[in-house]
């Protein structure tokens, strides 16, 4: 891997067993895609955090980042505004060739780190399934397109296919914890 001003070389920090050093990196995260749409990442505060600590028989990194996301409205096509708060620990061992390839991180090569690419991980893992304009958003009316119970919607409430009324009782509860996630199934609001 190539040294760019998006990478870290472990090795040139020269870290005794036991030591640490943080590194703060200005850099843009491109467009996310999700499902099939884009979102737009703005990196806040000063930039990407990476901790490094030398421990036995490796490297910890910690990677944290505050980021805006911004994009369509997983419901109404609206414009979404998500404030992100991201973190990652990676750990990076001395001897690679002891370890499965999958247990060793993609983004990071003979002991350099590709921190663009550790944060954009970082940032995708942080995000929500569904980014919203705003939770209690009902998304766009069936019948004429325009979001529903806006006034520009004047369509009657259409009542639900009625062979959904069975799941309208289903209890999307935690049985370990006793909490529930949500309200009873409305099959309007799918």
């Amino acid at each position: 891997m190539a040294h760019t001003p998006d990478t870290l070389d472990l090795r040139e920090l020269a870290l005794k067993s036991g030591g640490s050093v943080e590194r703060v990196f200005s850099l843009g995260i491109a467009p996310v895609m999700l499902g099939g749409l884009s979102f737009d990442v703005v990196i806040k505060g000063d930039g990407v955090h990476v901790l490094v600590r030398r421990i036995g028989g490796g490297y910890l990194l910690d990677i944290s980042l505050r980021a805006t996301v911004y994009g369509p409205c997983y419901r109404c096509l609206e414009e979404a505004v998500l404030e992100v708060q991201a973190s990652q620990e990676e750990y990076v061992p001395q001897r690679v060739e002891e370890w499965q390839e999958a247990e060793v991180s993609a983004f990071i090569d003979d002991f350099v780190v590709d921190v663009a690419a550790l944060a954009r991980e970082a940032l995708v893992l942080a995000l929500p399934l569904k980014l919203l304009c705003d939770e209690s958003c009902r998304g766009l009316c069936p019948g004429c397109g325009n979001p529903t119970a806006s006034p520009e919607c004047a369509c009657d409430v259409v009542e639900p296919d009625p062979r959904w009324s069975p799941l309208a009782g289903l209890d999307l509860g935690d049985a370990e914890n006793g909490e529930t996630s949500g309200p009873p199934f409305d099959a309007r609001s799918t």
